[in-house]
């Protein structure tokens, strides 16, 4: 189990995923405006998924939630 991370590297790696998530997001609807190829926004969605599972781990020792509105429209 992961020590208690302090307030400063909390909010460092919690607003780090939020920008993943918010470019990756960017990027597969990107991809899908441009036709490319499936397999690449498979591999966006699936960093996507990574991304959201850790934040949610994170929220979860805090005891919060964060609502994110269309992830699920994303692929």
């Amino acid at each position: 189990m992961e020590p208690v991370l302090e307030n400063e590297d909390w909010t460092l790696r919690v607003s780090r995923l939020l920008d993943f998530i918010k470019r990756s997001l960017e990027a597969i609807e990107r991809h899908k405006a441009a036709n490319s190829p499936d397999f690449i926004v498979e591999q966006y969605q699936h960093l996507l998924d990574e991304h959201l599972v850790e934040l949610d781990e994170l929220l979860r020792d805090s005891n919060m939630t964060i609502q994110l509105r269309n992830v699920g429209n994303a692929a």
